[in-house]
């Protein structure tokens, strides 16, 4: 609350003289989060710009540096102090009213009885007897007697005027008065005040009222009890009501490994249980789920209820900004990192094939580009490395393995085709011919994200096994698997490879930016 100077009367009422008081501060503003309120209107928030007169007077408009005005009752506004930053001013303030009351009065026990709470009929009353139970309160200023006084317009004046002021010493600025009032019933009345003073600001609030020897209407007074001397405890009946044993007051603390025991458990009942998936690439793996949407509505972004589950992708939780890194496929990748490239783990197998040993010497050179050369046998006959092992019908390729040598430069970085060629590998025959079988080696270019990737691919046609007394043959290439495409088990990508955007990571790549290498 303002100081109002000399315009404030002790009713608190502000005049319409224009006084020596000129603006000090202009274009301040009061905002919706502020608490600014008109004085004659304190229920009306106040939220434009406002401006400070130099004793303090809050005013609303701009204002003008420098004016003195009218002080117009209906354009003052003051800030509303919450009880967070008054809440000391209000509690000294009360300590003040009992060291005043205490100093002037003397109360009898039936006095103070009367000024005591009891509950009576289900609701609190001022007023008890000796049998009935007292209320006791934890601040003296949420008595049943202090509520509207000391929460009332005059008391937040005083406080509001003392923590505006910084007013430390209050011990001379109250005073308590006993003014007599009007008989009531052949009783005297006496009403008993409290005065404050300070300056040209001057309150008076009224405590408490006597009709003969009762008093009523008590402010603040309701918390005090007398100590009665004469009685004595009774050993049995506090044995009753006393526990006199005394237990360690601290849990019992759990352990590491409890607590690692409950998120798993906690972990198993929120997970959900795993969809059903189907195989849409035909690589033998399910990747889509076939009941999403049942998926989707039982996990917690779609609907927050007690029986929810743990949001399964991050799509799901695109919209949810609560979970949205609280799925479980975030916390698939990021146990990833905790376990090196999972995607990429190939088991060591040992390579129990016997070493190769060269069958023709030399070599074959071909210094000019686009060139090709066809390898025949003397009068059509086998050459070695397709002859067939008597033991097991297998060409020898197939069986013992074989190498191929090849230095080659390419001219561009789109350039692509067959390096070399042995029989008919790709032959879409379903008949599966004894002859449908060979290797070719090619060289391919996959176009990704604006830049092209060369990769060589291995591709064999062996032999498989017999069904329905025919023999059945399988293609197969140097694909592995990495992270996003999984490694085809016996097969090869074939044609396919155009559906996979990214098919060059599953195979051998070369370089694309030097062409010199």
């Amino acid at each position: 609350m303002a100081n109002y100077g000399t315009s404030q009367s002790t009713t608190g009422q502000v005049s319409n003289v224009v006084v020596n008081n000129p603006i000090v501060e202009v274009d301040l503003q009061a905002t919706s989060n502020d608490k600014f309120y008109f004085l004659n209107s304190p229920d009306e928030q106040y939220v434009r710009p406002y401006h400070r007169h130099e004793d303090g007077t809050l005013m609303i408009g701009a204002g003008v540096l420098g004016v003195n005005h009218e002080l117009k009752p209906d354009e003052i506004i003051f800030e509303e102090i919450s009880d967070e930053n008054v809440l000391q001013t209000r509690e000294r303030v009360s300590d003040i009213f009992y060291k005043l009351w205490f100093q002037s009065n003397t109360l009898s026990e039936q006095e103070i009885l009367s000024m005591q709470t009891t509950i009576r009929d289900g609701i609190k009353q001022t007023g008890r007897n000796e049998d009935e139970p007292l209320v006791f309160y934890k601040k003296d200023r949420n008595t049943l007697e202090s509520r509207k006084d000391l929460q009332g317009e005059t008391f937040e004046k005083i406080c509001q005027y003392i923590f505006d002021n910084s007013i430390i010493d209050l011990d001379d600025l109250f005073v308590i008065e006993q003014i007599d009032g009007v008989p009531q019933n052949n009783q005297n009345v006496i009403d008993y005040q409290i005065i404050f003073s300070h300056g040209n600001v001057q309150y008076k609030i009224n405590i408490a009222k006597k009709v003969g020897n009762v008093f009523t209407d008590v402010l603040n007074l309701g918390q005090l009890t007398k100590i009665k001397n004469s009685t004595r405890i009774n050993p049995e009946k506090a044995s009753e009501i006393l526990d006199t044993n005394i237990f360690e007051l601290l849990p019992n603390q759990s352990t590491r490994q409890d607590t690692i025991n409950r998120f798993f458990r906690d972990f198993n009942d929120l997970i959900g249980p795993k969809p059903a998936f189907q195989d849409v690439d035909g690589d033998g793996v399910g990747e889509s789920a076939v009941n999403y949407e049942q998926d989707e509505q039982s996990r917690i972004s779609y609907d927050n209820r007690p029986s929810a589950y743990i949001t399964r992708t991050n799509e799901q939780a695109a919209s949810d900004t609560n979970n949205q890194g609280k799925t479980i496929e975030s916390m698939r990748n990021k146990l990833n990192t905790y376990l090196g490239d999972v995607d990429n783990v190939i088991e060591t197998l040992e390579d129990d094939r016997p070493e190769y040993e060269n069958v023709s010497q030399g070599f074959l050179k071909i210094r000019k580009p686009n060139q090709a050369i066809i390898l025949k046998s003397p009068n059509n006959r086998e050459l070695e490395f397709q002859k067939i092992n008597p033991n097991n019908g297998k060409p020898s390729f197939l069986e013992d393995g074989f190498t191929v040598t090849m230095w080659v430069k390419f001219l561009s970085k789109t350039s692509e085709g067959t390096l070399f060629n042995f029989g008919n590998p790709l032959n879409t025959n379903q008949q599966n011919s004894p002859n449908d079988y060979g290797f070719r080696l090619d060289t391919k270019v996959n176009e990704y994200d604006g830049k092209y990737y060369r990769y060589i691919r291995l591709v064999v046609r062996d032999w498989g096994p017999f069904q329905n007394g025919k023999r059945f043959y399988r293609l197969r290439d140097n694909h592995f698997g990495t992270q996003g495409l999984n490694r085809f088990d016996h097969r090869s990508f074939g044609s396919n490879v155009t559906n996979y955007p990214e098919v060059h990571r599953a195979f051998p790549q070369i370089s694309t930016d030097n062409l010199d290498e």
